[in-house]
């Protein structure tokens, strides 16, 4: 509850300046995305995936600005079941994930997963993280169960399991060398 009211308090905190003072610095949406990101030490999506809207919000303190430092970092595979908007019904259930995103939804799926993934993670922290884990789990499992098994000599399967190699497609040129 206690987060909840420092919150709506720092909501309610707002200072007034003159819209003329703050375009005589930053006139605009690039030089505003720089001011956030380099001076304020935001967490912002790329340039080209953010809009004025959100970050006129963030300055605002209309939407919730993540500071860079505070950004706990989650890798979300694309698996059935972690879907950007199956990541966005799990974030809607705690009102401060959906304050740090842009207000409007078309906005929101314009940002890539691993920053909504990101907000999410930061904001959310274990539960987020252990709700991931899960269905990487389930997907392992149901993905183990339907695929078809090879029969291998013993001999090569200890040589492949021991074996570091990774596919991949080589360019000639790094052969000839």
């Amino acid at each position: 509850m206690d987060d909840h009211n420092q919150i709506l308090n720092r909501v309610q905190q707002v200072e007034k300046l003159n819209s003329a003072s703050f375009g005589a610095k930053y006139a605009s949406k690039r030089e505003v995305y720089r001011f956030l990101s380099h001076d304020c030490g935001a967490y912002l999506s790329s340039y080209d995936t953010m809009t004025v809207w959100h970050m006129r919000d963030l300055v605002g303190n209309k939407r919730r600005l993540i500071k860079c430092k505070d950004v706990r970092t989650i890798q979300v595979p694309q698996f059935e079941g972690l879907s950007i908007d199956e990541m966005l019904a799990f974030g809607e259930q705690y009102p401060e994930v959906m304050r740090a995103l842009p207000s409007v939804r078309k906005e929101i799926l314009k940002l890539p997963r691993a920053y909504i993934a990101n907000v999410i993670h930061t904001l959310v922290g274990e539960p987020f993280a252990k709700w991931v884990g899960k269905r990487v789990t389930d997907r392992n499992k149901k993905v183990a169960v339907e695929e078809d098994m090879i029969e291998m000599d013993p001999e090569i399967l200890a040589i492949f399991q021991a074996s570091n190699a990774v596919s991949g497609k080589w360019p000639l040129r790094v052969l000839l060398i």
